[in-house]
């Protein structure tokens, strides 16, 4: 079973080297399919990508003008490899944690119904790069959080939700996973833990106004939705909704 890690990134060289050595720790070429989406990077990044390519024959490259990170996702589900059966996310400044797809792939292997598994997230303000784990002086917390990088989709459920909706400068990932768990999808939530969620500055949730906006955007397309179709109901897991909100005060 072959999965596809979809990273888009701009100009992020600087964390992108460790995000992408998580990405191919994952497995071989025959299990992933690590496909970065180079959203107009003007810094050295392409360069990095070139360099990272001659030594690894599964990870691939799609280069595009800039059009923001919901414009790429999308450049990542249209370039999908046919015999690629899951999906997953990762964003060019976190990481995935050892052997994250393989805990998960194993429920997907047992229920062939099954369409997501969603797990952890652990937020932290430092990443060994060496051990791709937060040094013992890190600041961590543990959560339920909304984020792409705790699912692990069937890739018959990304056709049957589709595309990231464009209206989304930030929070278009809050408002495709409420779309997912309003759609009566088959998926079991996991304790496994699917991402090292880095705090900096650079963060795009630390532009909290921006954040919010957005935010309350996904939350208001979802109850839209639902009051035109009553048929729709919100199934989900545990988010910890309020603690993910508040990002900026970790």
């Amino acid at each position: 079973m072959k999965i596809t890690i979809i990273v888009p990134t701009f100009n992020r060289s600087e964390t992108l080297s460790i995000a992408l050595a998580s990405a191919l720790s994952q497995g071989d070429a025959e299990t992933v399919d690590v496909l970065v989406i180079d959203d107009g990077s003007t810094d050295d990044t392409p360069a990095l990508l070139s360099n990272l390519q001659s030594k690894h024959v599964n990870l691939r490259v799609v280069r595009t003008a800039n059009g923001g990170v919901t414009e790429a996702r999308n450049y990542g589900l249209s370039h999908l490899l046919p015999e690629s059966q899951f999906v997953t996310f990762l964003d060019s400044d976190d990481v995935l944690p050892k052997n994250r797809l393989v805990t998960d792939l194993a429920r997907f292997k047992g229920d062939p119904s099954l369409e997501l598994t969603y797990g952890q997230m652990e937020l932290t303000d430092a990443l060994d790069p060496v051990t791709m784990t937060p040094p013992p002086t890190a600041r961590v917390a543990r959560v339920t959080g909304i984020h792409l990088s705790c699912c692990l989709f069937r890739r018959s459920l990304i056709e049957r939700i589709g595309r990231f909706d464009l209206d989304f400068v930030q929070a278009e990932d809050t408002d495709y996973i409420l779309r997912v768990f309003e759609t009566d999808t088959r998926f079991v939530q996991t304790d496994t833990l699917c991402l090292y969620y880095r705090r900096h500055p650079g963060n795009m949730t630390a532009r909290l106004d921006e954040t919010r906006r957005f935010f309350a955007l996904a939350l208001l397309k979802s109850m839209r939705r639902r009051k035109a179709d009553p048929t729709r109901r919100l199934v989900k897991p545990d988010f910890e909704v309020e603690l993910l909100r508040e990002l900026g005060s970790f």
